[in-house]
């Protein structure tokens, strides 16, 4: 059901066109920010260009997907068309899964024409060629490292939902923060190392941070050796997440439904 709700609203190219102008905005403003900091102090590097590319191309998909829980709770609360996922005895957690699953689906163009828009970008605005590896390879990498990072972005989506089930109002405002932080200490624009102690060793538990840096030696550095760690770090720290974010969703939702709460409408 999660999964038919997701995709199946509309006509799926008009869903990846709707979904991709945002996510390539952000891109394109992150690209224009760095060129325009670095070009006045003449430290402007490709490179670190297409750190900045990769990074805010996936963030932003990540960001996106793992609030889909909170936004499925939201509306079950406030419509009465899927009663019986929240009311019924079995978890909603399948629900939400196929929510997440299929928003995931929807993501994978969108990080595509993402990288591409911006690639042909640097070239006609800032007149450089951001060097980024193109290969069957590393697209397959990043692929991989893509599926390796679901674990945590679910974890974390079920982390959210529990709060959902909790509020009637603003419960966009947590995810938001949550996003927010993640852009920071995630490396979606620059590596943990920049980070005063303690932020940089938060930085360096959260895997996400691993997976940013598996996409990059993907389709930055070309580093397999690098790749195969990071990745192993992602799908391990990943699971830990996933686990604790299902147990404490199980605790929330049970709660909800003894207090009342999964029958409150959002405002």
């Amino acid at each position: 059901m999660g999964w038919q709700r997701e995709l199946g609203w509309g006509n799926p190219v008009l869903v990846i066109l709707l979904r991709t102008a945002t996510p390539v905005a952000s891109v394109l403003t992150a690209a224009m920010v760095y060129w325009f900091g670095s070009s006045q102090v003449g430290l402007f590097d490709p490179a670190r260009l297409a750190f900045v590319v990769v990074g805010a191309s996936l963030y932003s998909q990540i960001s996106t997907y793992s609030i889909v829980p909170t936004l499925a709770i939201s509306e079950g609360k406030n419509t009465n068309l899927f009663p019986n996922v929240y009311i019924s005895p079995s978890s909603a957690l399948p629900y939400l899964a196929g929510r997440f699953l299929a928003s995931f689906i929807d993501s994978l163009p969108v990080v595509a024409i993402s990288l591409v828009v911006s690639f042909f970008a640097s070239i006609w605005f800032f007149g450089y060629q951001i060097p980024i590896i193109a290969s069957v390879e590393s697209v397959t990498m990043l692929m991989v490292a893509m599926i390796g990072v679901i674990p945590a972005a679910l974890g974390l989506g079920y982390f959210l939902g529990s709060y959902a089930i909790f509020v009637t109002k603003f419960e966009w405002a947590l995810p938001s923060y949550i996003g927010g932080m993640l852009m920071i200490f995630s490396e979606a624009l620059f590596p943990s190392s920049v980070l005063p102690f303690p932020l940089s060793t938060i930085s360096e538990g959260l895997p996400f941070t691993y997976f940013m840096r598996a996409s990059r030696a993907a389709l930055i550095e070309g580093s397999l050796a690098n790749y195969s760690l990071q990745l192993g770090l992602t799908a391990t720290s990943g699971f830990v997440l996933l686990i604790f974010g299902m147990f404490f969703f199980r605790w929330a939702e049970k709660r909800g439904r003894m207090k009342g709460y999964i029958d409150r409408k959002t405002m």
